[in-house]
């Protein structure tokens, strides 16, 4: 019932609880007060995350902690994932980029190595320079910029610009986006009409109702192959709940 309840396997969870027991985020300190296991750690952080409508109070209660615990253990968690990131989601290698493209060139199009988007994840009015902050949809959040692969494994991720950023700003001034040509090589990332149309960033026409059946196919085929990134975001928003709205005033940028 892990995978149902928590959202990832048992394996995962083991192996989770295990390396954030041996991080520095895990206090290894006696205090006199009995020590929160690594593995309850996990456990309601994966509680929290996965449930939208949950507050500190619910799932303090539910795992038996206080406010103040579970949010240092909210806190302490979110360092440590976001510290072995890095080893996680990770740029395809040579032979990854081959097995990659010939997926991609079996759905009609050739040299494809990822898709990329964005997406918004809805925050409250931040105490600073909320208007920053307002989406074009009217509603206070940050983006995140990803890339994804055929298998919908998430390769590269940009995060914490302003919800009122055009995409193109994002990706314009990303890592990704400063070192596309070094990164891709010979092969494509797949875009839509938010980004701009390059040698490693295929877009899609823009259409004023005079296309020609060849650009409409292209089209057609390109949309066809973006559906994996649009799918990813969804699986990790609908696994992960919390992405709905986080419930944070105090943005810091980076």
């Amino acid at each position: 019932m892990i995978n149902f309840y928590f959202r990832v396997s048992r394996d995962i969870v083991h192996k989770l609880k295990e390396q954030f027991e041996a991080s520095k985020y895990y206090s290894k300190k006696e205090t006199g007060f009995r020590r929160i296991g690594s593995e309850k750690c996990i456990l309601a952080f994966l509680w929290f995350a996965s449930n939208e409508s949950t507050s500190f109070r619910d799932v303090a209660d539910r795992f038996n902690l206080s406010v103040s615990t579970l949010h240092r253990i909210v806190v302490d968690v979110t360092s440590f994932l976001s510290d072995m990131s890095g080893n996680v989601i990770v740029w395809p290698s040579a032979t990854e980029f081959r097995s990659i493209s010939e997926e991609f060139a079996d759905m009609g199009f050739p040299n494809a190595i990822g898709c990329i988007d964005g997406t918004h994840i809805r925050i409250y009015a931040p105490l600073d320079d909320a208007v920053s902050y307002l989406n074009r949809k009217k509603y206070y959040s940050i983006q995140v910029q990803a890339v994804c692969d055929n298998t919908k494994k998430i390769r590269d991720v940009f995060i914490g610009y302003p919800g009122s950023v055009h995409d193109a700003r994002v990706f314009r001034t990303s890592p990704l986006g400063q070192n596309l040509s070094e990164k891709c090589r010979d092969y494509v990332l797949l875009g839509d009409s938010a980004y701009p149309c390059l040698r490693n960033l295929l877009t899609p026409y823009k259409d004023n109702g005079n296309l020609t059946n060849v650009k409409k196919k292209y089209n057609k085929k390109l949309s066809h192959c973006r559906v994996f990134i649009e799918h990813t975001i969804g699986l990790l928003t609908q696994r992960f709940r919390q992405l709905y709205h986080l419930k944070s005033r105090n943005i810091d940028r980076h």
